[in-house]
C-alpha cells in the first residue's frame, strides 16, 4: 500500500510492482507513477505532450 500524493487515499500495490509503473488511484482518478518501491512512493505521472506530429 502506498498513500496516493493528490487525495490521500490508500492505492493497493501489486507485490511484483516495479518502479516507473503507471497505475490510477481510484479514489480520485489521478494517473500516479511509482517512483519509489521499497518503501513504495506514488508521486503525479507527468502529464505527456502532444508533438503534433513533429
Amino acid at each position: 500500500m502506498a498513500d496516493c500524493p493528490v487525495c490521500g487515499a490508500e492505492v493497493a500495490l501489486s507485490e511484483d510492482v516495479i518502479e516507473g509503473e503507471l497505475i490510477v488511484c481510484n479514489d480520485c482518478g489521478t494517473e500516479l507513477e511509482v517512483t519509489q518501491v521499497s518503501p513504495p512512493v506514488l508521486a503525479e505521472a507527468p502529464q505527456e505532450e502532444e508533438d503534433w506530429g513533429e
